[in-house]
């Protein structure tokens, strides 16, 4: 009897944690009008696509280059069937959006006028799937496969660090979006593109670590020699431990990848975050070493020092479990219930989770809450808008094109 009542206490919980996530992620998705998107298959020849080259496509944070990747993830917004974003952004053609894939997500293919490739990764959307891929918090493999549905497994390589891990619910979704992406790919470098810059916002932001470093894997290994890849991620929340943010920041030599922060957005801080001393420190682990040091105490002091090391040690594994357990394993479960067939890869002993990319700092002060005030009065959540971002981007790089704000800066996100 008492089992069966733990087991219901467990269930209750973890209903109680899903509505609360869901009344979350909709009162948000409500503040800044995220909604589900309409989406449509357009062919385009690339063949014998050529205009004069504006642009140079090279290593560095360019802020005219990152604010055109924003305006590109704002091109989500548009739900309108067909739309083939005729003169949206000057030196960028539109070629391509993909049907809503895997825990609904999707991505764009534009081409910029110097043959640069832009793959963008859309963000989270309203749809349930998209918001338990944000809430699936355990951390898995970095390379293994992924089980999509029967007969249909996924051989990914994300990091060659071993101990390198990644955000399961992310993973998933950049499971589908690979499998779609590949064969555009294939096109495109069988046609001699081999520049390619990747983009996306909130959600997107994080996936565009998972795209670049796959693409940057497949060059490496003789897939598609020769290719570069940039990455611009805007508002990214955290996606992996830290072995695999040494591997891609390691990979890309600096200079490559660029994290695009408002430091008044919330999402870049999610999600929650706990280092255990014997799980995520490198070996010889100094805190481990200063428990031997403490053995050799006088006896009082040892026993005082050994009581408060031994509570914080066992408060981080405490913490770690139980966000594994809910926010893995009960998550988890609603996830494959979503997605008949799909098998989530094995997860790992940690919930140290950081961000990789060099990353571009906008400060929000009083100065610029000031000027627009008038933007902030509905919801705190404006924050994670990209045209907020927009204005960021202006305010610490002067020379930027003005743009119109929309009236009703929520309806627009």
């Amino acid at each position: 009897m008492a089992g069966w009542s733990n087991a219901l206490t467990e269930i209750l919980i973890a209903a109680i944690i899903y509505i609360v996530f869901q009344i979350i992620i909709t009162e948000i998705m409500n503040r800044i009008s995220i909604m589900p998107f309409l989406l449509v298959f357009i062919s385009t020849s690339l063949a014998g696509y050529t205009q004069p080259h504006n642009y140079h496509f090279g290593p560095g944070f360019n802020s005219p280059e990152c604010d055109d990747m924003l305006k590109l993830n704002i091109a989500f917004f548009d739900t309108s069937q067909n739309n083939r974003f005729e003169n949206y952004l000057a030196g960028y053609r539109f070629l391509y959006r993909s049907p809503s894939i895997g825990l609904d997500n999707a991505w764009d293919m534009w081409l910029r006028d110097d043959s640069t490739v832009v793959l963008i990764l859309r963000g989270t959307t309203s749809n349930p799937k998209s918001i338990l891929a944000d809430f699936l918090c355990s951390m898995s493999p970095a390379e293994s496969e992924l089980i999509l549905a029967p007969g249909d497994t996924l051989h990914y390589k994300l990091a060659a660090h071993p101990k390198a891990a990644v955000h399961t619910g992310f993973l998933v979704g950049f499971g589908y979006l690979a499998k779609n992406i590949k064969p555009k790919m294939d096109s495109l470098y069988a046609a001699g593109y081999r520049q390619f810059l990747v983009t996306g916002h909130s959600q997107g932001g994080a996936l565009c670590y998972y795209v670049s470093s796959w693409l940057y894997y497949l060059e490496k290994d003789g897939i598609y020699p020769g290719i570069k890849i940039k990455t611009y991620a805007s508002a990214p929340p955290k996606l992996s431990n830290m072995y695999f943010a040494y591997d891609y920041d390691n990979a890309i030599h600096a200079q490559w990848a660029f994290t695009i922060v408002n430091t008044a957005d919330p999402v870049p801080e999610l999600p929650f975050t706990t280092q255990q001393i014997e799980v995520d420190v490198n070996e010889p682990n100094p805190i481990l070493g200063l428990e031997q040091r403490i053995n050799t105490l006088p006896f009082f002091k040892r026993i005082v020092l050994k009581k408060a090391f031994n509570r914080m040690r066992k408060g981080s594994e405490k913490s770690s479990k139980a966000y594994q357990k809910y926010l893995g394993g009960y998550t988890g479960k609603m996830v494959v219930q979503q997605m008949p067939g799909l098998v989530l890869p094995n997860t790992i002993n940690t919930t140290y989770f950081v961000r990789p990319g060099i990353p571009v700092t906008l400060l929000v002060n009083d100065a610029f809450m000031n000027k627009y005030q008038s933007l902030f009065k509905e919801s705190l959540y404006t924050h994670h808008n990209p045209y907020i971002y927009r204005l960021l981007l202006r305010y610490y790089y002067p020379g930027l094109t003005d743009f119109k704000i929309p009236e009703n800066l929520g309806s627009a996100n």
